[in-house]
């Protein structure tokens, strides 16, 4: 057993956090309270590292090197990763009625009209909310209206929607967490995560993870008594199912050695992919199982052809190698039989990153600090793109600040050598398309990222339009997250796909593939769909902090989409990228 587990994942500190800031902008604490613990947060959320790890090698100095997290905020950290919770939260947590909390993340509900439903109408949960929507009494006041309470309306219907699954990285790295604390154990041979977070589907159902192990219950025994499960549903000696205290199932399934790599393909998926390469299967006198790879059919099964690896598997099914990601019965099988699938992008393929921010605008970091963290990345260049927007909350570029802009990047050339910096923006593109900078400002920068960020809710017809306009404007280089979804929060808009996708390939815009974990945006049907019109993409990290330059999660739903390192912009070296600008 390892001398030290904790008790809280980084996703668990990153929810607590971020339940601080949802609980102390109801109670209308101080504005700058608020932003530390949501900055913390998100920089939490998407730290390379377990916090845990870096506790137990470097302690409380360690969790201070964290961007964002000072002395009080590594105390609390602390205690998280010790105790499992936080008496600050639980203290705050009386003050305020458990219901608001789901209220808030409803989509048009934010901390405002929370606390003004709850203190003018005493509306305490979703239901109190819905009963109030149905009276007329909110659309009867100013501010409020009819296309108010039908947004907040149409926000409830989404979130029950979207409710069962939860975003991929924060599944990812539960479980990764989960098979940390087992194979540092010493009690695992072999232990690797499987189902839909190893196909790296962009949300996730549940958790499963196989494990080879000569203590089959010494194994079950630490997996249902780590501190990330909430109840135990079944405990047994090859399988044992949990629930988990961010919602979801977790199992963990003990299989023979020699049988790991059949067990790790089957359990793999997808669904319709193991169905059709049974199918193939049968059809060539084979039979498929999570136990291996049989002679003959399911009624005379005859001897093993393959089980250790999942190589062996496709090997002597008649097919090449199907990475994870592609195993969604979407013409792999058919490819691998034929020798022709792509070689899929890798994170390390990629040179440079497109898309960063800096304290310039709604960044955590100096364009100094974000420039060497992209040089320590292992990126040769980088573009600061700060926000240029409408959006009273970012502070961003103006017009009238254009050249300042333009000169602290100068500075920062000259401060950090060794990396290429680019001087972008991500402008606004507003309600009819036009950017938030005028022509003549966006003729002063190297890269132009054209991004919605606002008015979600238009028609088909005029989202399509909006972003077309914007793609014809000759300084933008790429359309940011193109259709704007947040993962689990707010839905993609609509735009003909078709259309958008012609046009950026006709006018050499590229579009991004955001490896932010809050977005993965495009996904990887319209990524596919995107090479195949010949759109050039770019996997971008949307970087709000040094630890931001993460790619995997666009890298996989890069993969997912069938991409190469020939299908993104980002993969070209130096040399090639600049003569693009």
């Amino acid at each position: 057993m390892p001398a030290y587990i904790p008790k809280a994942t980084n996703h668990d500190i990153a929810h607590a956090f971020s339940h601080i800031a949802e609980l102390l902008s109801l109670l209308e604490e101080n504005g700058f309270k608020i932003r530390a613990y949501s900055h913390a947060a998100a920089i939490i959320e998407g730290h390379h590292e377990e916090l845990g790890v870096v506790f137990e090698r470097d302690g409380r100095k360690g969790l201070q090197e964290i961007s964002g997290v000072g002395h009080d905020l590594a105390l609390k950290i602390e205690e998280l990763l010790s105790l499992g919770h936080l008496e600050y939260l639980r203290d705050l947590q009386k003050k305020v009625p458990k219901g608001l909390l789901e209220i808030l993340k409803i989509e048009g509900m934010g901390p405002v009209k929370t606390r003004f439903v709850w203190k003018r109408f005493d509306v305490k949960n979703l239901k109190n909310l819905e009963k109030l929507l149905a009276s007329g009494k909110l659309a009867a006041i100013r501010g409020w209206g009819e296309k108010s309470v039908s947004n907040i309306l149409r926000g409830i219907e989404l979130m029950g929607l979207v409710g069962k699954r939860i975003p991929l990285p924060t599944a990812y790295k539960i479980a990764h967490a989960i098979r940390e604390a087992l194979k540092r154990s010493d009690l695992c041979e072999k232990v690797e995560v499987a189902g839909s977070i190893r196909r790296m589907k962009d949300t996730v159902g549940d958790i499963d993870i196989l494990a080879t192990t000569e203590h089959p219950l010494q194994v079950m025994d630490l997996f249902v008594s780590l501190p990330y499960v909430r109840e135990v549903t079944l405990r047994g000696i090859t399988r044992s199912t949990v629930h988990l205290k961010s919602g979801l199932q977790a199992d963990l399934r003990v299989v023979a050695p020699h049988e790991f790599g059949a067990a790790l393909y089957y359990f793999t998926g997808s669904k319709d992919h193991n169905v059709s390469v049974r199918q193939w299967a049968v059809k060539n006198r084979m039979t498929v199982s999570e136990y291996g790879v049989y002679a003959g059919t399911k009624s005379k099964k005859g001897k093993l052809l393959a089980a250790e690896t999942e190589k062996d598997v496709f090997h002597v099914l008649g097919m090449d190698y199907v990475a994870p990601e592609l195993r969604e019965n979407r013409g792999e099988i058919e490819a691998a039989r034929e020798h022709a699938l792509p070689k899929l992008i890798e994170v390390k393929d990629l040179c440079g990153d497109l898309h960063a921010h800096s304290t310039v605008s709604d960044g955590v970091d100096t364009m100094t600090d974000m420039a060497r963290a992209a040089q320590n990345a292992g990126l040769t260049y980088i573009v600061i793109t700060d926000h240029a927007s409408t959006i009273g909350l970012v502070k961003g570029i103006k017009e009238r600040t254009v050249g300042d802009y333009l000169k602290k990047i100068d500075a920062v050339k000259r401060r950090v050598p060794g990396i290429h910096i680019i001087a972008g923006a991500e402008v606004d593109i507003l309600e009819t398309g036009q950017l938030y900078l005028s022509d003549a400002a966006l003729s002063h920068l190297e890269w132009v990222v054209a991004s919605v960020h606002s008015s979600f809710r238009q028609s088909e017809k005029e989202m399509t339009a909006r972003i077309l306009r914007a793609i014809q404007n000759p300084h933008v280089s790429m359309i940011g997250h193109p259709t704007a979804r947040l993962l689990g929060r707010r839905a993609p808009v609509a735009f003909d796909t078709g259309a958008v996708f012609k046009a950026a390939a006709k006018a050499g815009v590229a579009l991004e593939v955001s490896a932010s974990p809050f977005r993965l945006d495009l996904d990887d049907i319209r990524a596919r769909e995107a090479k195949e019109a010949g759109v050039e993409l770019a996997i971008a990290s949307d970087a709000h902090g040094v630890d931001g330059f993460d790619f995997r999660f666009g890298v996989g739903q890069a993969r997912r989409g069938w991409l190469t390192k020939h299908d993104v912009l980002n993969a070209l070296p130096w040399a090639e990228f600049k003569k693009r600008l």
